[in-house]
C-alpha cells in the first residue's frame, strides 16, 4: 500500500457551460455533454449521453473538454458525490471534476467505487456559501493510499461482477416494459375493438395524501409505512416500487391527511413533475403532490391503469391548475375517460402475467444486487 495525491495517479479536468442563449451551441448537437442533474436518480454505473448535447461549435465556445471512455466523472458542486463513467467519449459542464487515470498506478474501476464510498468524506471538503463546491486544487491535492493495480482489480473484481449482472437485468427489464407496453397498445388502442369509455372516477379510486408535521419527531421515527414523495418516483425508473426515502409512524398517519394505500395500486405525481407513475409492492401512503390510483372495476387491470397513465401525460397535464405550481387534482382526474373492454383486459392480464412475474423478479434481484455491494463497499473501503 502506497500513499499518493490525486494528482500524481490521474488528469484532473473541469468542464465548462457553452452560451446557453445561443441555440447554435446546441440544436443538433452530436456531442455528449453532461450535468450533474443527468446523475440525479441515475442507477447506472456507465453514462454515454445527457439531457442535452452541444455542437462541435458549441465545444469549441467554451473550456470544457473531450474526456475518453472510462473517465470517472465526479460532480464537485450542486450537489458534490454523484459518480459515473463515461461509456464513451464526452463532456460536461463546470459542475464536475473528472479522473483520466494513469493506467499504471490506478484502475479507473477502484477509483469509481472509491469515490461512490467516501462521499461524505468528500463532500466535507467542500466549501462556498450559495452552495458547496470542491475545488480542482483541492482534489489535487487529496490523498489517497493505493495497492498495486492488480491487488486494486482484485479488490472490486466482485463489485465489477455484480454491476454487470445488474446492467444486464436492466436490458432485459427494459425489454419486459416494451413488450408489455406493446401488448398494452395492442388490447386497448386497436381500432377494430369496442370500448366502453368510462370516467376514470368510476372505475378507480382516487386517494389525496399529505404530510405529518415535521417538527414531530415522533410521526417520523420508528416509520413503518412507506412514505412517497414525487421524488422517490421520478427517481425510481421502474414499473414498480419496493420502498419509498422516508416512512411514517401510526401516529404521523392518524395526525395527517396522509392515507394507507394497499399493495399494487398506482402511485402517480401530481405536482411540479406531471404523470409519473409506479406501483406500490407495499401498503403505503404519499403526500400532497401524489394522487394515489386503486382500481375498484375488474374488468381494469393495474398494468393497463399503468400504461394508460404513461401514455397519456400530456392529456393528465393538460388539467392541470394554479397559480404558483401546476397541480391535477383529483375532481378533474376523475372525469378523464379510458376505454374498457372485459375480454381485452383477460386476454392482457394471461399475456402479461408471466411477464410481470419476470418483471418483479429482475427488479427485486437488483435491489438485492446494491445492497450486496453496500456490504461489499462497507467491507473493502472500511
Amino acid at each position: 500500500m502506497k500513499r499518493y495525491c490525486l494528482k500524481d495517479v490521474a488528469e484532473i479536468y473541469s468542464g465548462a457551460t457553452p452560451l446557453t442563449k445561443n441555440k447554435d451551441f446546441y440544436e443538433n448537437g452530436a456531442i455528449s455533454w453532461i450535468t450533474p442533474k443527468d446523475l440525479s436518480g441515475y442507477n447506472h454505473k456507465y453514462i454515454y449521453s445527457g439531457q442535452r448535447s452541444i455542437t462541435e461549435e458549441g465545444y469549441r465556445s467554451c473550456a470544457t473538454s473531450l474526456l475518453p471512455e472510462g473517465t470517472v466523472l465526479f460532480s464537485s458542486r450542486a450537489p458534490i458525490g454523484y459518480v459515473a463513467i463515461a461509456g464513451k467519449e464526452l463532456c460536461t459542464n463546470q459542475g464536475f471534476k473528472s479522473f483520466v487515470c494513469n493506467d499504471e498506478v490506478l484502475f479507473n474501476h477502484y477509483l469509481y467505487y472509491y469515490l461512490i464510498k467516501n462521499r461524505d468524506k468528500l463532500e466535507a471538503l467542500g466549501n462556498g456559501s450559495t452552495f458547496k463546491e470542491i475545488s480542482r486544487k483541492t482534489l489535487l491535492d487529496y490523498q489517497i493510499d493505493l495497492p498495486s493495480v492488480e491487488e486494486q482489480k482484485k479488490i472490486v473484481q466482485d463489485l465489477v461482477d455484480l454491476d454487470n449482472r445488474y446492467e444486464n437485468n436492466c436490458g432485459i427489464i427494459k425489454s419486459i416494459d416494451e413488450l408489455m407496453e406493446c401488448l398494452y397498445c395492442k388490447f386497448f388502442e386497436d381500432e377494430d375493438i369496442t370500448y366502453d369509455d368510462m370516467d376514470l372516477g368510476s372505475v378507480v379510486e382516487i386517494v389525496t395524501g399529505g404530510t405529518p408535521s415535521t417538527n414531530n419527531e415522533n410521526y417520523w421515527s420508528n416509520g413503518i409505512y412507506y412514505w412517497y414523495t414525487p421524488s422517490d418516483v421520478t427517481s425510481s425508473d421502474s414499473i414498480i416500487s419496493y420502498e419509498s426515502q422516508n416512512k411514517i409512524s401510526v401516529s404521523g398517519l392518524a395526525n395527517s391527511s396522509a392515507k394507507l394505500i394497499p399493495p399494487m395500486s398506482i402511485l402517480m405525481t401530481s405536482r411540479a413533475t406531471i404523470g409519473e407513475a409506479t406501483i406500490n409492492k407495499y401498503e403505503s401512503t404519499t403526500n400532497q403532490g401524489m394522487l394515489a390510483l386503486i382500481p375498484k372495476d375488474e374488468r381494469l387491470s393495474i398494468l393497463q391503469l399503468y400504461y394508460w397513465i404513461k401514455r397519456n401525460k400530456k392529456k393528465i397535464a393538460s388539467i392541470a391548475n394554479g397559480s404558483t405550481f401546476k397541480e391535477v387534482y383529483k375532481k378533474d382526474m376523475s372525469k378523464l375517460q379510458l376505454g374498457i373492454n372485459e375480454n381485452a383486459t383477460v386476454e392482457y392480464m394471461k399475456k402479461t402475467k408471466r411477464l410481470f412475474e419476470l418483471y418483479e423478479s429482475l427488479t427485486s434481484e437488483n435491489k438485492l444486487i446494491g445492497e450486496l455491494k453496500n456490504c461489499i463497499l462497507d467491507t473493502v473501503f472500511n
